[in-house]
């Protein structure tokens, strides 16, 4: 959760960012998809060593591959630049 914890930090030390509505809805959807990436991971921790212990593999590709795709693998500073004026 680099880009979560990243802006979560950011917005605590510099308050609420100025951005327009369509940066906070890219912003959220990074969240989003981030915590989603996050409770796969926990599921797939629990199932370790069953055989649903792949079952998840799909869909984690498939919100990774989401994630890429908004946030271009930047990693965050450069991201910013992108959504926030502090």
């Amino acid at each position: 959760m680099i880009y979560t914890k990243y802006f979560s930090g950011l917005i605590a030390q510099y308050g609420r960012p100025n951005m327009s509505d369509t940066q906070f809805r890219l912003l959220m959807n990074i969240v989003h998809l981030e915590g989603r990436l996050e409770g796969i991971n926990t599921i797939k921790r629990k199932l370790e060593g069953t055989r649903e212990a792949h079952r998840f593999d799909i869909e984690y590709f498939n919100v990774h591959k989401k994630l890429t795709e908004l946030t271009g693998n930047l990693p965050p500073e450069s991201l910013k630049s992108r959504l926030f004026v502090i």
